[in-house]
């Protein structure tokens, strides 16, 4: 009798603990206070730093899905440290259906008819309101991202095309009715040009009248080679013969996490070699050319700049002399981007950060080893081909 007395009064206290224990209103189940970003690790080039960049992304202004915000943390999950919005100038399909949505809050239930810019009675977007929305995400989330002031001017695919203007002051009264002349705007903003996807629609990246007209006027600064994961061969060649900037873009309206992210690849970007993260010198770069275009495991750009980037981006040392003075080399990929070398028939893939052993060879003795010598088939140069390395050996 004693014991149940015992332990009934036990049972008494634990029920009473467990109806006085206060239960939280509101629990977390995970802390989401630090953004999960995809570090993309990528060498010092000729004392250059490489950043990552993408020029042309709309956002739901325009005909994207996405507001700029939220680009802006898009952008700095995938890696990228610099970002330009570039909203369609003319054809604003997002502000169409933003006044079908609001039309309940007219007269008679109408929506306002929406015409684009250059008509009498045009809706007047403000495009530096878009690029402000940006900057103050990457203030309010303290992002070392740079933003660049752009746009994006479109005529008919088949003769005028798409082209980027960046580096503007004031985006709003950009537009004319001829081309050529708002183009002339953007230079007199100090702004750059850039030709986006050269043969989309046409199917062809021969110039039309219009294109002769404005590259020979010294109007465009720079070409897209590759436009998310479409590349376009023959722009290579084009680049190098005039002196223009080689770009690789997303051009992205959706989401890029469902395009590259869940496909398992790095975004489409630039890589940018300059001294430091700001406009002056990232302009500067790509005036001077200093870009290298990446999309899907690949990297296009000229042959100079990616022998310099492999060079920084592999550590090559020799670690033994076999029989008949057969060299060994331990290459390491220091970057985040794949590399894929062939010699002959043999592939070596230099996956990120991993070793690898390869035999390379039989010099005569007292003759300094051979550098290796490889075509790197992730790379691409002028005239469709691929560029042959000779990697250094590091002391």
């Amino acid at each position: 009798m004693k014991r149940f007395i015992v332990f009934a009064v036990a049972l008494t206290v634990a029920c009473s603990a467990v109806v006085a224990q206060k239960i939280p209103h509101s629990v977390k189940t995970y802390n989401e206070a630090t953004a999960r970003r995809t570090e993309i690790i990528l060498p010092q080039v000729k004392g250059y730093n490489c950043y990552k960049g993408d020029f042309h992304i709309h956002t739901s202004y325009s005909d994207g899905s996405v507001n700029p915000a939220g680009r802006v943390v898009e952008a700095w999950l995938d890696g990228l440290d610099v970002i330009a919005i570039t909203d369609h100038y003319e054809g604003r399909s997002g502000e169409r259906r933003f006044f079908k949505v609001i039309a309940p809050y007219f007269n008679g239930g109408e929506p306002l008819k929406y015409q684009s810019a250059g008509k009498a009675k045009s809706v007047k977007a403000d495009f530096n309101a878009i690029h402000q929305e940006a900057v103050d995400q990457v203030e309010k989330s303290g992002y070392p991202m740079l933003l660049i002031k752009g746009c994006e001017m479109a005529r008919g695919a088949d003769t005028h095309g798409h082209f980027n203007a960046l580096f503007l002051q004031d985006l709003n009264g950009l537009y004319d009715a001829d081309l050529e002349v708002a183009f002339k705007r953007v230079k007199e903003q100090g702004g750059i040009i850039i030709h986006n996807h050269p043969a989309w629609k046409r199917k062809t990246s021969d110039k039309t009248e219009f294109h002769e007209r404005v590259y020979s006027l010294g109007l465009i600064d720079g070409v897209e080679v590759v436009n998310g994961y479409t590349f376009y061969p023959h722009i290579v060649r084009r680049c190098i013969d005039e002196g223009l900037t080689m770009f690789g873009n997303t051009d992205e309206h959706g989401t890029t996490a469902h395009r590259f992210r869940q496909n398992g690849n790095l975004r489409t970007m630039t890589i940018i070699f300059a001294k430091e993260l700001t406009e002056k010198a990232i302009k500067d770069a790509i005036l001077k050319r200093r870009t290298i275009a990446y999309s899907g495991g690949y990297l296009i750009g000229e042959e100079s700049w990616l022998i310099e980037f492999l060079n920084a981006a592999v550590d090559c040392r020799l670690t033994a002399v076999k029989e008949k003075n057969e060299h060994i080399y331990m290459l390491t990929n220091q970057s985040s981007i794949p590399l894929r070398l062939r010699r002959g028939r043999t592939i070596y893939e230099l996956e990120p950060f991993k070793p690898i052993l390869v035999s390379f060879g039989k010099d005569k003795e007292g003759v300094e080893a051979t550098k290796p010598l490889y075509t790197v088939d992730n790379m691409w140069v002028a005239d469709y081909k691929h560029p042959k390395v000779e990697i250094e050996i590091d002391k």
